[in-house]
């Protein structure tokens, strides 16, 4: 069982650094726009993530296309992030 949990973090991390090479490539495009983020992860999430400072919204410095925007490898990471908290079991100190 435990092996099975370590596997699936490592492919979580190898995930996160594919999307990383391929931004740095400039493969792939940084800029992701609120609503871009809100379709493809849900509006829930991003607020979440927002919360936890998984993430962070940057002013786009022009208000009639879009007050804020992300950065695609935060949203990335946040996401493997969110997938390696679900996939590891709680403590003990945390079971009731």
């Amino acid at each position: 069982m435990e092996d099975k949990v370590i596997e699936q973090i490592i492919i979580k991390a190898i995930e996160i650094g594919v999307h990383n090479t391929l931004n740095a490539l400039g493969i792939t495009h940084e800029i992701v726009t609120e609503s871009q983020a809100k379709k493809q992860y849900g509006e829930r999430l991003i607020k979440e993530w927002r919360h936890k400072r998984w993430i962070v919204g940057y002013p786009t410095g022009n208000r009639e296309r879009g007050k804020i925007y992300f950065k695609r490898t935060e949203l990335e990471t946040a996401s493997r992030m969110l997938d390696i908290q679900n996939i590891i079991p709680p403590n003990r100190m945390f079971r009731e």
